[in-house]
């Protein structure tokens, strides 16, 4: 999230399991966007609002139907249709998106990369040779991990061309996980339910869902999920399914922690919808042991003119109704969470506001002559004249209209009291009372508020019917005065303030944080710019703030000014025949950081940041469309520089500047420079360009293979890592060199076991060490420094087997303490230091105890937080108290 957008970071971590890969991440969270909580948008599995990110999905975007409608080259309708449909990936750390081209006169299919990156995209196609129809995805991250999409949701679509409805696979959903030796890392399985279409003749598939139900961490546990399905739901804006309840498991099934998930109902004029109101932390006994709440509001802006009074009157019937007041209302919007503590944070937000020249003469004209209701940020009805009539005096009644050109004018009609009096209701004969002016009446009889357009000069209103007393209120189309605000209000919600407190009851926050979003050189004016993001059917627009100024109480009230460049800032250029091409649009339209001002309560500038981009269009890259008529290429950042000074009381200024080159090889950093008074500090990253065919083979471009630093250019130090090991993308040594390189120490991994765990490894100093695995060899048991593996792993073996017991019964820990201690006491290894380790697998280290034999034990609550540290004989050496206020 940038502050460009509006749109605050607002999540919360959940459970964490770790892969046997540092670069694979399986935790969860949920996160919350304020963009999903449109009347229309439907309530997600974890309610409006709020996504449970677990998981990866490739999802799909339809254009003009599904790519392989035509499936079947028997049929009469067959035809090989252009395939446009945008595919959207996720994985953890990276996200983009894709399509297909086809080449019609050959059929082949080409899949194209439509983002920025380095991962390898691959598919495997079903057997038909009509069109193509997608059966699973790989995509390989330039780590070498490999993301297999095997499994997939369907969804019907009805079409004219067609005779009835097709299905057709709407997302694919990751499956599992490998590293760049094929080894399993994660899998996941799916709940898959099918709905079938209630009124169909034959069955026929409505949709085939595929909830994620387990992540599984081979040898170290798995997190699973639980639904709640309701029918009811069915056809309403409500997924059916809402998240019950995920829970952390051991790889033994040993419960860890969890959380369960609370919901309530909000009422909307299309129905009610799904919101979670409260989310429950579960020990490991799944008994809730922590609450966070949430709470919502109805966002309801009302635009009122200052120094105006508007009438109250109803527009009904065939009169246009025209508002006095503008109101937008963004209903269900998160207003609070209330943490397990008790201590509140509370988000404000408000309405995006963005420029609109009012200053445009065709604008203008409108408004100034009064000939249409078109803005009622500045336009309202002010009243110019008022009539109290009474048909026993006269049934005609005289105004004038000033001016030198026709007008449209308003008159609210009202009775008080009508003529005759009757002593009962009688509806055939009731009395009543009408009017009209002349014979510009634009609203037929039988409404209370008329519009005319009536010219310069006196005009009679006469009133009808069989009498009575009223009064009738004459209005005209006013305008604030001159100069108009350039700002007006769009669809969408940005931050207004965060406050944070104490506690539900305080009224007065500890902090606040405000945004403003007004153009720094006219704070009259919004920096606000709307944007289309991109062709997909019913996307809304964007916007963007040019200029958002941050203020924190807790710092003293200063502030921070942030600039920002948006897609305008490259303007689009001809592009052929009535095509334009927007450069550089995938790095513009999030906002691009241009400068930042850090300024004191005093509103002085203390600290400024300005900087500059280089991009640099990818060769070969593929035309895009955005939207319409325009189309954008790949580019990549080739360098960006950063020049900041800070600013002294005394007038002095400390400039430092900062530059980072990237290399078009995996768009990474390959130069950092910065310059500090004259000291020129750089770090140069090596990546396996050449001579690593085996870490290329399985596209691992991310590892540096050699790092060196200079001071004003002199080579300080270097690091190289190396892989020396053909069969093996492992490394198999380190070398670091000194000051002036003129002296180089080697640590070597020499060994590693099945699981690539480096099990013996030679230190710079040429010390030889050993580390023993257990716990499923998921966990480090035992380090013997001066040991060879070869010298211990046969000894080992009784430790390693005792910790796998441990790990399937924890009851089992004191048998392996035992087997520790014989294992440490082994005369075959008196001559080596050893520490060894236990564990609750998930949970932390139990024991740890080091050469010298004072072991220290770790104990842990109920909910897995860590409670003492005692040593052999239960004296306590630390203690831990969570205590909270009630």
């Amino acid at each position: 999230m940038s502050n460009a957008t509006g749109i605050p970071d607002i999540s919360i971590p959940l459970l964490t399991l770790p892969a046997s890969s540092t670069n694979v991440n399986l935790s969860t969270g949920l996160s919350y966007n304020p963009l999903n909580v449109d009347p229309l948008e439907p309530a997600s599995q974890s309610g409006i609002g709020w996504s449970l990110f677990a998981g990866s999905v490739i999802s799909r975007n339809l254009v003009d139907g599904f790519d392989e409608l035509y499936d079947d080259t028997s049929n009469p309708k067959y035809q090989k249709n252009e395939f446009n449909d945008i595919y959207y990936y996720n994985l953890p750390g990276t996200s983009g998106k894709m399509r297909f081209i086809r080449n019609v006169a050959n059929n082949t299919f080409e899949l194209v990369n439509l983002s920025t990156n380095k991962l390898k995209i691959s598919y495997v196609p079903e057997n038909n040779t009509a069109t193509l129809i997608i059966k699973s995805f790989i995509i390989t991250d330039p780590n070498g991990i490999q993301y297999i999409f095997n499994d997939y949701s369907r969804s019907n679509q009805d079409l004219e061309l067609v005779l009835e409805g097709r299905v057709y696979r709407s997302a694919f959903f990751l499956t599992q996980i490998k590293d760049a030796d094929n080894k399993e890392i994660a899998n996941f399985s799916y709940q898959k339910d099918i709905k079938y279409k209630s009124n169909s003749a034959t069955p026929r598939i409505l949709y085939e869902t595929c909830k994620l139900k387990t992540i599984t961490s081979p040898r170290i546990g798995k997190i699973e999920f639980s639904y709640i399905y309701d029918p009811v739901l069915e056809n309403t804006m409500n997924d059916p399914y809402s998240v019950d309840k995920i829970v952390l498991k051991d790889n033994y099934g040993h419960i860890i922690s969890g959380y369960a998930f609370e919901y309530d109902q909000w009422y909307y004029n299309v129905g009610t919808k799904r919101i979670l109101k409260k989310l429950k932390k579960l020990d490991r006994n799944l008994t809730p042991v922590e609450t966070t709440t949430f709470e919502y509001s109805n966002i309801l802006t009302t635009i009122q003119t200052p120094s105006v009074t508007y009438p109250d009157f109803d527009m009904t019937s065939l009169c246009p109704k025209y508002s006095e007041k503008l109101r937008i209302d963004n209903s269900g919007l998160l207003k609070k969470i209330i943490n397990p503590t008790g201590g509140v944070v509370e988000y404000n937000f408000e309405p995006h506001r963005v420029y609109f020249n009012r200053a445009d003469p065709s604008y203008l004209n409108t408004i100034l002559y009064g000939d249409s209701f078109v803005d009622p940020e500045v336009q309202y009805l002010k009243t110019f004249a008022e009539i109290h009539f009474d048909t026993n005096q006269t049934t005609n009644y005289s105004f004038t209209v000033t001016g030198s050109r026709s007008k449209k004018v308003f008159i609210s009609f009202a009775a008080s009291e009508y003529y005759p009096l009757q002593p009962h209701w009688d509806p055939d004969t009731s009395p009543y009372v009408d009017y009209v002016v002349g014979a510009y009446a634009t609203c037929g009889l039988g409404t209370y508020t008329r519009e005319f357009e009536l010219s310069p000069g006196t005009h009679t209103l006469q009133v009808t019917g069989t009498g009575g007393k009223g009064s009738a209120q004459l209005m005209e189309i006013a305008h604030l005065p001159l100069p108009l605000n350039n700002t007006t209000y769009t669809k969408g919600v940005r931050i207004g303030s965060i406050k944070h407190y104490n506690s539900l009851s305080d009224t007065t926050p500890v902090s606040t944080t405000q945004f403003t979003y007004n153009n720094f050189l006219d704070p009259n004016n919004s920096s606000g710019y709307q944007y289309q993001p991109g062709i997909a059917p019913g996307a809304d627009y964007t916007v963007l703030y040019k200029n958002v100024k941050i203020t924190n109480s807790q710092s003293n009230n200063g502030y921070t000014k942030y600039y920002y460049k948006t897609p305008d800032d490259y303007p689009k250029e001809s592009y052929g025949s009535n095509k334009e091409y927007w450069p550089y649009y995938a790095f513009t339209s999030g906002g691009l950081m241009d400068k930042k001002e850090i300024y004191n309560d005093q509103n002085k500038l203390l600290v400024s940041e300005q900087s500059s981009y280089t991009f640099e269009t990818l060769p070969g890259a593929f035309d895009h469309q955005l939207f319409e008529n325009t189309y954008s290429k790949l580019s990549w950042l080739k360098k960006t520089t950063t020049t900041s000074t800070a600013y002294f009381e005394n007038g002095r200024n400390v400039q430092e500047s900062s530059e980072t080159e990237y290399t078009a090889f995996n768009f990474l950093p390959k130069l950092t420079k910065k310059n500090v008074d004259g000291r020129i500090e750089e770090k140069l990253i090596t990546y396996p360009e050449t001579g690593y065919s085996n870490l290329s083979a399985a596209n691992i471009l991310n590892t540096a293979v050699a790092v060196e630093g200079k001071i004003n250019g002199n080579l300080v130090s270097r690091t190289e890592t190396k892989f020396g090991n053909a069969a093996s993308i492992l490394p198999t040594s380190v070398t670091t060199s000194n000051l002036g390189n003129t002296a180089q120490k080697t640590a070597t991994i020499d060994l590693y076991d099945e699981r690539g765990n480096a099990v013996q490894y030679t230190t710079a100093d040429g010390d030889v060490a050993t580390t023993i695995y257990g716990y499923n060899k998921s966990l480090p048991i035992a380090t013997i420094e001066g040991a060879t593996y070869a010298q211990v792993s046969a000894l080992a073996q009784a430790i390693v087997n005792a910790s796998d017991a441990d790990a399937a019964d924890p009851s089992q820990e004191s048998q392996l303490l035992t087997m520790l201690d014989a294992f440490r006491n082994n005369s075959q290894l008196k001559d080596f230091q050893i520490t060894t380790y236990t564990y609750d697998p998930l949970i932390g280290a139990t024991t740890i105890t080091p050469p010298n034999g004072i072991r220290e034990i770790y104990k842990y609550d109920i909910q897995n937080r860590l409670e003492k540290v005692v040593d052999m004989k239960g004296r306590i050496l630390k203690e831990y108290k969570y205590n909270y206020k009630n």
